[in-house]
């Protein structure tokens, strides 16, 4: 709405992406378990993870700008498709707390018709155990200056998942 583009909502015609999203996710998790983030912050081990995400699909940072939504561009079958990666801790999956934020700028990084998907990676004590796909086209959000919904509304509608 903020941005003039339109937002679309997953189908079976995403499959093959979702299922690449899926196996490179499952694999970043993988890479994620040999890593020690004992010393990290919770935001800095998201960083890495949706670095690593991005490298792995072959993603590149919208607008060259790495500060706010969305994370990663892929392209596919001629379709664009923005990533949002999220770090959660288990034990706060089904909180209240706002977790998505989405600040409308004039330098916003959304320029065009896209399918827009969250990975939320899961983490107990800074280990990351698994994932979670989310269509963001299928979030309500709430108005607060800013686009934001909370981890129960951000994971009800989980594409996909592991383990």
């Amino acid at each position: 709405m903020t941005t003039g583009c339109k937002v679309y909502a997953l189908s079976d015609g995403d499959k093959e992406v979702i299922d690449e999203l899926f196996i490179t996710s499952k694999d970043v998790v993988e890479w994620a378990k040999l890593q020690d983030f004992t010393r990290l912050r919770v935001n800095e081990i998201c960083n890495r993870l949706e670095a690593e995400l991005r490298v792995r699909l072959g993603g590149k940072i919208p607008e060259r700008k790495m500060a706010g939504y969305p994370n990663i561009l892929i392209e596919r079958g001629g379709k664009s498709y923005y990533i949002e990666v999220k770090l959660a801790d288990v034990s706060r999956l089904n909180s209240r707390l706002r977790t998505f934020y989405y600040e409308p700028t004039e330098l916003a990084k959304v320029k065009r018709d896209a399918w827009h998907i969250l990975v939320g990676f899961i983490h107990r004590n800074k280990i990351v155990q698994g994932f979670k796909i989310v269509d963001l086209s299928k979030i309500r959000v709430a108005l607060k200056n800013e686009f934001n919904a909370d981890n129960r509304e951000l994971y009800k509608n989980t594409v996909r998942e592991f383990p």
